[in-house]
């Protein structure tokens, strides 16, 4: 019996079929096959090919010069300081001017309504808008030199105390203090 002859092109994996229709992609010889062309959807494949990074490595540094170049590189200004005369210490005492403050109260109830405390008067009102108007009223002479002192029920909603603070707010009232009221008071 004769010996068999191997084809070094063919492998046990590889599959042609009969009619040259398929052959398989991890061929690595030319096909045997009769047909002039070679099939549309033989590609070969490289395993463990990996992507070539010199372009990416090129385009990254052509980025990083031109952010530096276009980069605008301008000193911030500075405030000037005036330099100190001496090195002593200032004999000048530094006086503390306290603003007498006219100020109106507000008492906030637990069902809503405010009683505003002025220093000639007292009224009731309800309701936001007729309290920015007593408080404005209350503020006449001058609203910047007021304080408002809101004295809220400890059952009261929320919302009483932000509408006296906003109506205050309204008035241009300049300073407002918070104190909460014990219902036993």
């Amino acid at each position: 019996m004769p010996p068999k002859t191997v084809d070094p092109c063919v492998s046990p994996s590889d599959t042609v079929d009969t009619e040259c229709d398929a052959v398989s992609l991890n061929d690595p010889c030319e096909s045997s096959c009769s047909r002039s062309e070679p099939p549309a959807n033989r590609t070969r494949h490289r395993r463990g090919a990996e992507p070539d990074m010199t372009p990416m490595v090129d385009v990254t540094f052509l980025l990083l010069i031109f952010f530096m170049v276009t980069a605008s590189f301008s000193m911030q200004k500075s405030i000037a300081m005036p330099r100190q005369q001496s090195d002593r210490a200032s004999t000048q005492p530094i006086e503390d001017v306290t603003l007498e403050l006219q100020t109106i109260e507000v008492q906030i109830d637990q069902h809503g309504g405010f009683l505003v405390l002025a220093t000639d008067w007292q009224r009731e009102v309800i309701g936001k808008q007729s309290l920015v108007a007593t408080i404005k009223q209350a503020a006449h002479a001058d609203p910047r030199s007021t304080q408002l002192i809101a004295k809220v029920h400890e059952s009261a909603k929320l919302q009483f105390l932000v509408d006296c603070l906003d109506a205050a707010s309204i008035a241009e009232i300049a300073k407002t203090k918070v104190v909460l009221n014990n219902a036993a008071d």
